[in-house]
């Protein structure tokens, strides 16, 4: 073992071997003494740090923890692969699922009839969401949307999807004018204005204030809750991609009812 011993500004490398240890005679017996007396208060300083930092490591892991434990619903994808929605619903925290259909003029999420279907026959309230797209028009869209969800009872107020990726090649008035024209499509449909989902920075960026005063669906993998410019709230906050749930393999995103919204809040 190389000690390095901090005398007089200097560092020295005192390595033994056992055939030093035999010619060095007494020697050797005073310089260890003096290495181990002289490294010991840096020993002391390298195990209080590493103690500290393992109990902040916990710490933040019983946070974490304790964030997971508290959510009200989960909104799934054909990315969560096949879901055992017999055990998803005996987790009594969870009292709605948002349920991907459609994306853009042609897609439709190909697990999504099983996941409507298996999700409703275990009692749980559905909504389906579209993900917004810059490369077809809206009305095709919304009649994606439609053609995809005809058949299957909807719980809850349909929800926009609009993120970075998705609508890129748009301005932001473009996005605006989009969203508006197709929350005006779902309004004439079901008599309510559909759900905004975004990622925070997004949103802030793209939609408000012009739909603060829609539903907002914000998503924020951070312990701080989102916070919208302008006048106005979100009311569900998706706060981690990386949950879990029984009867689903691998990580779902995990979502919560801010203050002053409920189920009902969100029922058609």
């Amino acid at each position: 073992m190389d000690i390095c011993v901090f005398v007089r500004e200097k560092c020295t490398n005192f390595a033994v071997t056992s055939t030093e240890e035999t010619y060095l005679g007494d020697n050797i017996h005073s310089k260890s003494m003096k290495s181990i007396f002289l490294s010991r208060p840096l020993g002391v300083l390298v195990f209080l740090f590493v103690c500290i930092v393992s109990m902040a490591h916990a710490g933040s892991r019983r946070s974490e923890k304790a964030v997971t434990r508290h959510y009200d619903g989960i909104d799934v994808s054909h990315h969560q692969g096949k879901i055992d929605w017999k055990e998803v619903a005996k987790d009594k925290q969870i009292k709605f699922v948002y349920i991907k259909a459609t994306q853009g003029t042609s897609i439709k999420d190909k697990n999504y009839e099983q996941n409507i279907k298996g999700a409703r026959r275990q009692g749980l309230r559905c909504g389906s969401y579209h993900y917004l797209s810059c490369l077809t028009s809206v009305r095709s869209q919304f009649r994606n949307f439609q053609k995809a969800m005809r058949g299957h009872k909807q719980d809850l107020i349909p929800m926009i999807d609009i993120e970075h990726e998705g609508v890129k090649r748009w301005s932001k008035k473009q996005v605006q004018d989009s969203v508006a024209l197709f929350a005006k499509l779902i309004e004439r449909k079901y008599g309510k204005k559909p759900l905004i989902y975004s990622h925070v920075n997004f949103y802030n960026s793209h939609l408000t204030p012009r739909y603060n005063k829609y539903f907002l669906f914000l998503s924020r993998y951070s312990s701080e809750r989102p916070s919208i410019k302008g006048v106005g709230r979100h009311n569900i906050w998706q706060f981690t991609d990386r949950g879990r749930v029984r009867g689903i393999h691998g990580n779902v995103d995990l979502d919560r009812f801010m203050s002053g919204t409920s189920l009902s809040s969100i029922r058609l």
